[in-house]
């Protein structure tokens, strides 16, 4: 079946402009460009682009697809073993952001423990922290003082 542009981004949920800039990027085919009228796209672009979706939304960079592209090209065995180590490497970088993500919850948590168990004449904690943090971080000054 031949479609629009229009209608192959409504059928694969991304916008026109999208599929534009994923041909120029080489990630889907372009159709040719008849003489007169407009051009048509195949069930392989609505394919192209439901690949490049889902490979999106795992977290896969362009640059991932493209070469996954590329190597689906040539030798299967080839194409498996780029697909498992970009996987594995996508997998790496959530298993790090999940770990930066717990940490994150339980200094988060942390603060509020310690605002809970505060009374109210007590100082903030959290502001208590954030001051000796920027006490820290702020320059020293290194002029001598003079005799």
């Amino acid at each position: 079946m031949r479609r629009r542009i229009g209608d192959v981004a409504r059928s694969a949920g991304v916008g026109v402009e999208t599929v534009r800039f994923y041909e120029r990027q080489g990630l889907i085919d372009q159709p040719l460009k008849p003489d007169r009228g407009w051009r048509e796209y195949g069930d392989g672009a609505l394919l192209q682009l439901g690949y490049v979706r889902l490979a999106r939304e795992m977290g896969l960079t362009l640059r991932d697809v493209k070469r996954l592209k590329a190597a689906s090209a040539g030798n299967r065995a080839k194409f498996c073993t780029d697909v498992r180590e970009t996987v594995a490497g996508r997998l790496k970088a959530v298993e790090l952001k999940i770990s930066e993500l717990e940490s994150d919850r339980a200094r988060l948590s942390g603060w509020l423990n310690q605002c809970a168990k505060r009374s109210v004449s007590d100082e903030c904690p959290l502001y208590a922290q954030l001051q000796r943090v920027a006490e820290l971080r702020a320059p020293r000054s290194t002029k001598r003082p003079k005799r």
